[in-house]
C-alpha cells in the first residue's frame, strides 16, 4: 500500500508537472502568436503609410507633368498672341478690329484659366528675371531703371516666367 500511495503521489506529481508544462507551452504559444500579430500589425501600418506616401508622390508628379504640358503649349501660343497684337495695332476697319480683338481675348482667357497671365511691365522697375532690355533710352524726368515701353509682352505662370517681356528701359 505504501507503494501504491507513493506511486499515486508520483503520478500526481508527474501529471501536475506535465500539466504545468502543457500550460507553459500554451502560454508560450500565446505569446508567440501575440508577437506575430503585433509584428504583422506594425508591418500593415508601415505598408499603409508607404502606400499613402506613394499616392501623394504620384499625384504631385502627375500635376507637375500636366503643368509642364500646359507651359509648353502656352509657349507655342505666345508668338500667335504677339502677332495678334501687331495685327490689332494696324487694323483700321472697326468691325474687323472688334472680331480680331474678341479672338485675342479668348486666347488670353484660355491662358488665364491655366494660371498663365500677361505681365504688366510699363512703368515697372526693370527686373532682369522678368524683362529683357532691348533698348535703353534717356528720358528727362524719369528715374533710371524703369520700363518705359513694352515691345513684346511677357507671360508668367504663378511666380515662374514663361516668356520675359522685351522692354525699353530708362537710363
Amino acid at each position: 500500500m505504501t507503494n501504491d500511495k507513493e506511486f499515486l503521489e508520483e503520478e500526481r506529481e508527474e501529471g501536475t508537472s506535465s500539466m504545468d508544462m502543457d500550460q507553459d507551452e500554451t502560454l508560450k504559444e500565446g505569446e508567440v502568436e501575440e508577437d506575430e500579430t503585433e509584428s504583422l500589425r506594425n508591418q500593415l501600418i508601415r505598408l499603409q503609410a508607404d502606400f499613402t506616401n506613394f499616392r501623394t508622390r504620384a499625384r504631385k508628379a502627375e500635376a507637375e507633368s500636366v503643368g509642364l504640358g500646359v507651359e509648353k503649349m502656352a509657349e507655342e501660343l505666345f508668338p500667335i498672341l504677339d502677332n495678334f497684337e501687331i495685327a490689332l495695332s494696324h487694323i483700321d476697319d472697326q468691325k474687323v478690329h472688334e472680331g480680331m480683338k474678341m479672338i485675342y481675348d479668348q486666347l488670353l482667357e484660355a491662358l488665364h484659366s491655366k494660371d498663365i497671365i500677361p505681365m504688366d511691365s510699363d512703368g515697372a522697375e526693370f527686373d532682369p528675371n522678368k524683362h529683357y532690355a532691348v533698348w535703353v533710352e534717356e528720358v528727362e524726368g524719369e528715374p533710371s531703371g524703369l520700363v518705359i515701353e513694352t515691345i513684346k509682352r511677357g507671360y508668367m505662370r504663378g511666380e515662374k516666367v514663361l516668356q520675359p517681356a522685351m522692354v525699353k528701359v530708362s537710363k
